[in-house]
């Protein structure tokens, strides 16, 4: 069963209706957000389009692209709670690791970084980096729901931690990552990339991707005698100094004369904004909430 990989889609068993409404729902909004005649008109189009197809649709029965003997393996594989199946660091492989070393392995990734434990409930925690954000963008003027919106989302969740496990090492470690999609933060953090991102192209190590990598390489010279070394960084992103990263940022954007085109707002605010979401706070597999912050470096 586990050939199939992680990525495959395993057919419901009903007509997901309410998923190609809500779907359709999110995508007409953000394009009546746009304020426009010509995108609200096309929202209107698809919303007519849309609910076409469905009426002719919803009632149909779905073949499942599973045997019953398959089903029934994946039935006991939900069940079972002593493994956790995930994906490994490198390649499309699957992972079976028992329960308890994933839990051992997601601990040791939080005690190499500077987290702290935190007693507040989830709630809570979800109301004050909500709070934290909205009134930083009313400072900034930005005070029309319909503009902070943009911003913010809609029916946060908290950031999570996972790990993907290292099956080309010894024993298996783990490397976490920190999976921050719909937390407060998480729209704010997508304008904050485009407003960075050219300030990070500014430095001499920069590498776009695999094909700047490899122009940059064509330009080395190698002699005889020359050794190729390389470097296992261990827990890089966990020991990332956040305050002197934030003061570094804060004055490449003072003296960034490009700044100005892309983006209306003050480097102080942008500053403000990123310091705002590396508050982090996420949870683990075994609902146990951690900090990172500003206090905590």
């Amino acid at each position: 069963m586990l050939v199939l990989g992680l990525n495959f889609g395993v057919a419901p068993r009903k007509f997901p209706l309410v998923e190609y409404v809500t779907a359709t729902e999110v995508l007409c909004q953000k394009l009546e957000e746009c304020g426009d005649n010509e995108s609200v008109e096309k929202a209107r189009a698809i919303r007519n389009e849309v609910f076409a197809q469905l009426k002719r649709g919803y009632k149909m029965k779905l073949k499942s692209n599973l045997t019953q003997a398959q089903r029934k393996v994946l039935q006991d594989l939900k069940e079972d709670e002593s493994i956790i199946i995930c994906p490994a660091d490198k390649g499309k492989a699957v992972v079976v690791e028992d329960r308890d070393s994933y839990l051992a392995k997601t601990q040791d990734q939080i005690h190499e970084g500077d987290y702290e434990r935190t007693n507040r409930s989830e709630k809570a925690i979800l109301r004050k980096l909500h709070r934290n954000l909205m009134n930083q963008l009313i400072s900034m003027g930005i005070t029309d729901w319909k503009d902070q919106r943009k911003y913010t989302v809609t029916g946060p969740v908290m950031a999570s931690m996972a790990l993907l496990i290292k099956v080309h090492k010894k024993n298996f470690p783990g490397r976490a990552y920190v999976s921050q999609i719909d937390d407060p933060s998480y729209r704010i953090c997508k304008v904050l990339t485009d407003i960075i991102n050219p300030l990070d192209e500014k430095g001499d190590s920069y590498i776009k991707d695999t094909y700047h990598f490899k122009e940059l390489l064509a330009q080395v010279q190698i002699e005889e005698g020359d050794i190729i070394g390389s470097l296992d960084v261990v827990g890089m992103f966990p020991n990332v100094p956040v305050k002197k990263t934030l003061e570094v940022v804060g004055e490449e954007l003072c003296n960034d004369e490009s700044l100005r085109l892309r983006t209306e707002w003050k480097p102080e605010d942008v500053s403000r904004l990123l310091e705002i979401s590396v508050e982090t706070y996420f949870k683990t597999l075994d609902e146990r909430f951690t900090f990172k912050g500003m206090d905590c470096l």
